[in-house]
């Protein structure tokens, strides 16, 4: 089974579990400075953050913009994250990023800005990008 099904099913399963917990935390979208398929790039991305108590799964959709010898190039990604929050400290956890044929694992860590938006990190084998997160 593909990581993307996985996490698809890992969904699925959480929500159906947790149904009176379960509740949207609302449209995430991200901004990154990002290294991934050997290109440095920006990385914009949306998604939607699904809550129950301290735990939040977010899939993500997004681009990888870089530039490879003058010509701008532009790859599709989705992403799956599971993260718990710790109250006035962080977000953390661990996600996976499909972009090709590639499935790359990586943890994650956001910080609070402001109310509604976070510095975000995330690092794994072969990706590592941050920026900015916002919930709305």
């Amino acid at each position: 089974m593909s990581a993307f099904k996985s996490a698809a099913l890992l969904g699925a399963l959480f929500v159906l579990t947790f149904p009176a917990a379960a509740s949207a935390a609302g449209v995430a979208i991200e901004g990154n400075l990002a290294r991934a398929h050997g290109h440095w790039g920006g990385e914009l991305g949306a998604g939607y953050g699904f809550r129950a108590g301290p735990i939040t799964l977010r899939p993500i959709g997004g681009v990888l913009i870089h530039s490879d010898n003058d010509e701008r190039e532009v790859k599709l990604y989705a992403k799956a994250e599971a993260t718990v929050t710790i109250p006035a400290l962080a977000e953390l956890g661990a996600g996976a990023r499909i972009s090709g044929d590639q499935t790359r694992i990586y943890g994650t860590a956001a910080f609070d800005l402001l109310p509604k938006l976070k510095l975000k990190g995330n690092l794994g084998d072969g990706y590592a990008a941050i920026g900015i997160m916002g919930q709305f």
